[in-house]
């Protein structure tokens, strides 16, 4: 018996505040597969899903968007291409998402179209009905590999208010009511990230948000984030902590307005489970050359993208992955860094329990401490980026900085993050050693 289709339309909603089709999503078996429209492979100036989906030249592109075995366009091994796999949510996120669907967690599929009214960035995804037929780009692809032609299958419409949420921490997609944030937002896409503390980590919210004060102070860029008391926020089912920190989605704008945006791990085409990537010195040299070439702001966000790498390396944030650094295309085109996120102090809790524990945050603090300003010219000279020499002053002003403004910061800090960060300070890093 021939095996049926599922098929969700992709949008892409534009600065205009108009949503764009620029392809399809299909199922047939194990063969997940994105199909995009004619018209926007011939675009030139199409808006951006994703640099994984940019050649060389417009040719190569197009070539890229409308490839019948790119594995960036098609897998049979049950898992969406890259760029999709990084929109589903991972953790307690993913098992909650998946319970809502009625689905398996390793179903992606049905996670995609359960959430594809909220995802992260400007995309959208919504069910094509079977009464409209296969689509055409479809069939097309089928019959050019050999497929027969199979029917198309109903998808159910996403689960009410619910989101794809990158990363591990328990996180609700909330809009602003009045004084209180709301989860149960009758399908409004949310403007706003409930973040909530763990039993493992009740102080996660003031070590987050500590982290976000620390590296505002050096005048880097960062989300929005504030620690909110429990019962100022509507949360769908009961919390035991007094506090939650709210981030506002530097993704939304006013109005709703949804930003394109995509995370280093999409850019880069690495799945989430190969998030830390492969090296500091491999990926960071990627991420400069993205920034000195591609961005909008080539010279602040290479400048950007150091400081925040020291900032990191003094407080002890070894979480900074690829799936927390992000590109933001504010145009629907151009990219530019888009503001800090995440900044928790991982380091912070290393002392509190067993070596087991974090063990691949451990090792990249391993890497991070023995990171100085020899290892940082090279990653500079590799990428390419011009007058390294200037960077590396302004690498060595952001330490001072650092030594000079974050202790009034660390006074209200949670004890085990304050000790740990002022250790690194003192010289527990290369960055921070005086020479």
């Amino acid at each position: 018996m021939t095996a049926s289709i599922k098929v969700l339309r992709l949008y892409l909603h534009l600065p205009t505040r108009d949503r764009r089709a620029i392809g399809y999503l299909s199922r047939y078996g194990d063969i997940l597969r994105v199909s995009f429209d004619d018209d926007y492979v011939r675009d030139p100036d199409r808006p951006v899903l994703s640099l994984a989906y940019r050649g060389a030249n417009e040719r190569d592109t197009q070539a890229i968007l409308g490839a019948r075995r790119d594995e960036r366009v098609a897998r049979s091994d049950g898992h969406w291409p890259t760029y999709f796999q990084n929109l589903l949510p991972e953790g307690h996120n993913r098992t909650r998402l998946a319970r809502e669907r009625g689905c398996a967690e390793d179903d992606e599929f049905e996670l995609l179209a359960a959430a594809g009214h909220d995802l992260f960035g400007a995309v959208e995804v919504a069910p094509v009905s079977p009464a409209l037929g296969t689509p055409d780009a479809i069939l097309l692809w089928h019959t050019a590999i050999g497929l027969e032609a199979a029917p198309s299958e109903a998808v159910e419409v996403p689960v009410e208010d619910a989101a794809s949420l990158p990363g591990m921490v328990t996180k609700f997609s909330a809009i602003k009511d009045g004084r209180r944030y709301v989860v149960r937002r009758k399908g409004a896409a949310g403007s706003y990230l409930i973040k909530l503390p763990s039993i493992a980590h009740p102080d996660l919210v003031e070590n987050e948000l500590t982290g976000y004060r620390l590296a505002a102070s050096l005048g880097l860029r960062c989300a929005e984030a504030e620690r909110v008391a429990r019962a100022d926020v509507e949360l769908p089912e009961a919390v035991g902590f007094p506090h939650v920190l709210v981030v506002k989605r530097f993704d939304r704008g006013e109005g709703g307005l949804r930003i394109h945006m995509e995370e280093l791990s999409q850019a880069l085409q690495y799945p989430p489970r190969r998030k830390y990537g492969v090296g500091l010195m491999e990926d960071g040299a990627r991420i400069l050359r993205i920034l000195d070439r591609l961005s909008g702001d080539p010279v602040g966000d290479v400048t950007e993208f150091v400081r925040r790498l020291v900032a990191f390396i003094l407080m002890g944030n070894t979480d900074a992955h690829l799936k927390n650094w992000a590109l933001l295309y504010r145009d629907g085109k151009t990219p530019t860094l888009a503001p800090l996120y995440d900044p928790v102090c991982v380091a912070a809790w290393f002392a509190e329990l067993p070596a087991p524990h974090y063990a691949v945050n451990r090792a990249v603090d391993a890497v991070l401490r023995g990171f100085g300003y020899e290892q940082l010219e090279t990653l500079l000279t590799t990428a390419g980026v011009l007058r390294p020499g200037r960077i590396l002053k302004i690498a060595r002003e952001t330490v001072e900085q650092a030594r000079a403004r974050w202790p009034r910061v660390l006074v209200d800090a949670p004890d085990n993050l304050r000790a740990s960060v002022e250790e690194r300070l003192g010289g527990g890093v290369a960055l921070s050693r005086r020479t």
